[in-house]
This record gives C-alpha cells, structure tokens and sequence, in this order.
C-alpha cells in the first residue's frame, strides 16, 4: 500500500508541474480550482480549498520548497487576488 501524500506534497507536485509547463505565477483561485482538480485526478485526494491555502500560507511562511526548484516567492500586489510569482534557480 503506498504512503497517502500531504497536502504540502501534493501543492508542491502542482507547482513543479506549473513551472514545466512554463507557468511561473499562481492566483489563489488556482488553489480553488486547478489545484482541487490536479489533487482528485493525479493524487485521489479529495481535499477542500481551504485545506490547500492554509497549507500555501504555510509553505511559504516556513520557505518549505523542498522537492521543487523554487527558491523563494514574491508576492505580486492585486486588489482582486492573492497572487505569487515563482523565483526558481534556473
């Protein structure tokens, strides 16, 4: 039986496949929708939104980008949404 994976796991799997795919920002109404998405289909994971913000916050308060190539994240001032830029080491 395989290890069921985090919430943390599963968002860092969702943006290494953002960043392959050329995407080096994410708006919080990914994490609502794409990022629900990319869980149930790839991961079985039947998470709720809030679940997979609460565990963003804390990636990024803690600066926890193991097993991505992210190094750090800015914030991209936006009235209407949380929105981050990706800053990877390539």
């Amino acid at each position: 039986m395989s290890k069921k994976p985090t919430t943390k796991n599963i968002i860092k799997d969702w943006l290494n496949s953002c960043l392959l795919c050329g995407d080096n920002t994410v708006a919080s109404h990914q994490f609502e929708t794409s990022l629900v998405r990319y869980g149930k289909d790839f991961w079985g994971a039947t998470k709720l939104p809030s679940a997979y913000s609460r565990a963003w916050r804390q990636i990024r308060a803690e600066q926890d980008f193991d097993g991505t190539d992210i190094v750090t994240v800015n914030e991209i001032k936006n009235k209407t949404e949380g929105k981050w830029e990706l800053i990877t080491t390539t």
